[in-house]
């Protein structure tokens, strides 16, 4: 089964989640994590440039960091996401406060978001996830799976904690290095 769960894995270009497994072996009793952590160990003892890591409610096959340069080399590109400043702190606060309207937003950042907010949805970034029951039933946005895809997170629960990004920006990180989606 292990076999067949690395090459679903190779196979997919999004997370592969239990849920799909269990479609797929339907008269199967497939614990995914499990098998997931002994094909971790076994990428680890050999030593091999590839990791399966937890993303987005599912499991991705990753390089490791140090493959990077030469994988950007391959493709002639980086996949670090391009975000302005103003984007970056825009979706900072939608992350961390969503559900939340564009005024709030505006008013948390203190500029105008109209041009920063359709960025965010162009790049599949934030989506509308509602309406306030306030008077006027301003769209709500949150962020999306291809989010959390481009960040390397699990949940949105994996976002840094205040404490850490300010312990982070204290060792002389800056906030866009924070946040560079490669891996």
């Amino acid at each position: 089964m292990k076999s067949y769960i690395e090459a679903l894995l190779f196979a997919t270009p999004e997370p592969l989640t239990q849920s799909q497994v269990n479609g797929i072996f339907p008269d199967e009793n497939v614990d995914l994590e499990n098998i997931i952590n002994e094909l971790n160990i076994e990428y680890e003892n050999l030593n091999k440039l590839i990791h399966i890591k937890p993303i987005a409610s599912g499991y991705q096959i990753l390089t490791k960091p140090d493959c990077h340069l030469y994988i950007q080399r391959l493709y002639n590109k980086s996949r670090k996401i391009q975000l302005s400043q103003p984007s970056l702190e825009a979706l900072s606060v939608i992350a961390y406060k969503q559900p939340i309207s564009k005024n709030d937003v505006e008013y948390i950042r203190g500029v105008n978001c109209d041009s920063v907010v359709k960025t965010l949805l162009e790049k599949d970034l934030v989506t509308i996830k509602g309406r306030e029951e306030s008077p006027g039933r301003a769209l709500l946005y949150g962020t999306t799976q291809s989010f959390l895809e481009c960040f390397g997170l699990n949940k949105l629960t994996d976002l840094p904690k205040l404490k850490e990004l300010t312990e982070l920006l204290g060792e002389g990180h800056s906030p866009t290095t924070l946040f560079d989606a490669t891996e």
